[in-house]
């Protein structure tokens, strides 16, 4: 595997990542098992971020992070993937799944020239890696959104076709839009999407959109048009994001 350079990053004593460097030929059933990372199994990926929220949205999103989502995927054995950073709702995540010592694979994918980390040869990226996670893919090349094809692409391949999987998009802008038009357009089926209605920016627009049937976006049209979309609303919190998870993955909550 000649195109992998898998490394371990230390960010202190106490905690430490397995990580793989990839390009966006990679073969993700290859990555995953760079990384040690059993397949099949339920899969979740969380795309967004936590911008423009005011104080009592914000501390929704970090309890229904936390409370729900992290605990729903430890109990239920899900793996969970996001961006990996040290930014918005992927730093809730890893903070919350280092709080809680739980222990289901929480695999970060960022561009590494975009990233810093400790001994990192990029010193001059723009955002560290966040130390709750397990795992980080890294693209060698290319900036900010180089990732959205490979976090499907990992998607589909934890998922193996045979386990539940699902994407949560919380908040947002053009990333989080790209990813969720990739997850939904692609392939014979597309990747289910839970919108966390109220969140704000990109999942906002696509939440109006599945009510009204209308936007002026052709790339919400798209997404609307071939996903699966399912809406949560923000304020039905903690027990709202539970009970749709279970839905999804066919669990009790």
């Amino acid at each position: 595997m000649s195109e992998y350079r898998a490394f371990t990053i230390h960010f202190d004593e106490q905690q430490s990542a397995r990580a793989v460097l990839v390009n966006a030929r990679s073969d993700s059933q290859l990555v995953m098992a760079a990384l040690g990372i059993d397949v099949p199994q339920p899969v979740l990926f969380v795309s967004g971020g936590a911008s423009d929220m005011d104080s009592k949205d914000a501390g929704l999103i970090r309890a229904i992070v936390e409370e729900a989502i992290v605990d729903f995927a430890q109990k239920h054995d899900l793996a969970v993937i996001d961006g990996g950073t040290q930014a918005g709702v992927m730093q809730l995540l890893g903070e919350a799944r280092q709080r809680r010592r739980a222990t289901f694979p929480l695999i970060g994918v960022a561009p590494h020239p975009m990233v810093f980390y400790p001994n990192s040869p990029h010193k001059q990226g723009e955002v560290a890696l966040q130390a709750g996670h397990s795992h980080f893919v890294l693209m060698q090349r290319g900036g900010w959104g180089h990732e959205s094809q490979m976090i499907i692409n990992l998607t589909r391949a934890i998922s193996g076709g045979v386990k539940p999987m699902l994407v949560v998009l919380i908040n947002g802008g053009k990333i989080a839009e790209q990813d969720i038009y990739l997850a939904t357009t692609q392939g014979s089926s597309p990747v289910p999407v839970l919108v966390l209605d109220g969140s704000g920016r990109k999942a906002d627009e696509v939440s109006t959109a599945v009510k009204t049937g209308k936007t002026s976006s052709r790339i919400i049209r798209a997404i609307v048009a071939g996903g699966a979309i399912d809406l949560v609303s923000l304020h039905d919190g903690v027990q709202g994001m539970r009970a749709k998870l279970a839905q999804h993955f066919g669990v009790q909550p």
